[in-house]
């Protein structure tokens, strides 16, 4: 890994230091400059767990990825930083209940207290959050609150208001490794059950607001103006991930009419 690569990737250009206001700029220009994307999922390409491809695709490629890949590779640039992260398992909620372990990944950094980190879920928070439970945090955009629950597990809430909270996920704080997310990865991106492989996804954050590319329509929220707009030809939703996400190397076997409606 070159780590000055990665940080430009990021545009992040200040001196990184192991410290908790350089982790809170890291995380945050990461969220906002590398897509959460599935593109591979519908392009049949393999996603494997697999740090020096992980990096050619993200760093070398201007690509995007979802949980497994950004977690990963972000915790590989943070340790060479100096910094105290390990991987963990999360579940995230589907119809109110937690999914099997390994369904989504997460850190923990450890700066004295600890934080959790997480680039690679989508419209989540901006910023760590300190593992510090039943404490409102914002990042300036949503409030979070983390929860205890049984058999040592946590809670992440999120809520647009400050008032209504929704369950995002579960998590353990016990140091996971790589390969132990591998079922779950080749599950995510081969099942006919999967989210991913019933839907392209790409998105990103803005200032006041968020840019998403859900199958045929990309949705742009900036502060109180909305756009919506439907694709009707491939072309046309190429050049949207080239314009609005920087991505251009999908090549030729993106197979738009077999994306839902």
């Amino acid at each position: 890994m070159n780590v000055q690569s990665y940080l430009k990737r990021i545009n992040y250009r200040a001196a990184p230091a192991a410290s908790l206001s350089v982790l809170r700029q890291l995380h945050r220009a990461h969220v906002f400059h590398v897509p959460f994307e599935n593109l591979d999922v519908q392009l049949g390409v393999p996603i494997r767990l697999d740090l020096p491809a992980i990096y050619h695709k993200v760093v070398t490629g201007l690509r995007g990825g979802y949980c497994y890949e950004l977690n990963a590779l972000f915790n590989e640039l943070l340790q060479k930083l100096g910094f105290d992260t390990q991987l963990i398992s999360a579940r995230i909620l589907h119809n109110k209940q937690p999914g099997p372990p390994f369904d989504h990944m997460a850190l923990v950094a450890n700066l004295g207290t600890r934080w959790l980190l997480d680039v690679g879920y989508g419209d989540l928070f901006l910023e760590p959050l300190e593992l510090k439970p039943d404490v409102v945090q914002t990042d300036g955009s949503s409030y979070f609150m983390i929860r205890r629950v049984e058999d040592g597990e946590f809670s992440l809430w999120m809520s647009a208001t400050g008032i209504s909270y929704e369950e995002k996920y579960r998590f353990s704080l016990q140091a996971a490794r790589l390969e132990e997310f591998e079922a779950q990865n080749f599950r995510k991106q081969t099942s006919p059950d999967s989210h991913f492989v019933k839907n392209l996804i790409c998105t990103l954050p803005l200032p006041q607001g968020r840019k998403t590319l859900f199958n045929h329509r990309f949705l742009q929220r900036a502060g109180n103006e909305r756009k919506m707009e439907t694709f009707d030809n491939t072309d046309d939703l190429l050049q949207c991930l080239k314009t609005e996400f920087g991505i251009e190397t999908c090549g030729a076997n993106f197979q738009f009419a077999a994306l839902q409606a």
